[in-house]
């Protein structure tokens, strides 16, 4: 399998924080994700305005994933497709991502209801850009499937 990971964020209602996003099913399986954990063993991610990369040959996306520093900048080749890809910060892994909701991103604040799977390929960063285009061809959705069946429930948490 090229894909070995996966987690799933929601953006709840409610909360006051108008980035963050909750994590909801995850294989529990990727260190960098795990180590993300705060003490009461939840795990969060911010979604924003991508303030951490310089604009380069290709240009600078526009959302970034953080938590304290810069995970990974959102990219995407098709903005009209709810795919994005990225690589996660200080590893040789690429993320690979389907994103609900974000056609209502206004004013820096991720629409309630809002969803971002995160599929990751160990050690597939220098390849992004190919296994992006076999992702959004539908050609690892089987592998997607596999790792969304072993996802387990994240506990529910009331805190922000």
């Amino acid at each position: 399998m090229i894909l070995t990971d996966y987690y799933r964020f929601e953006k709840k209602p409610g909360q006051n924080s108008k980035m963050r996003m909750d994590c909801t099913a995850s294989t529990q399986s990727y260190n960098p994700f795990e180590a993300l954990r705060n003490k009461n063993n939840v795990l969060f991610v911010y979604v924003g305005d991508n303030s951490y990369t310089e604009a380069g040959e290709r240009g600078k996306s526009d959302l970034a994933l953080s938590r304290g520093e810069h995970i990974t900048s959102l990219n995407t080749l098709y903005p009209e497709q709810p795919f994005w890809y990225g690589d996660f910060h200080k590893t040789p892994d690429a993320l690979l991502m389907i994103h609900k909701g974000f056609e209502r991103y206004a004013d820096g604040r991720v629409a309630d209801g809002s969803t971002i799977e995160i599929f990751v390929a160990r050690g597939y960063r220098a390849n992004r850009l190919n296994l992006f285009a076999e992702f959004i061809d539908g050609v690892l959705s089987d592998e997607m499937e596999t790792l969304r069946k072993r996802a387990l429930p994240e506990p529910p948490d009331g805190k922000e």
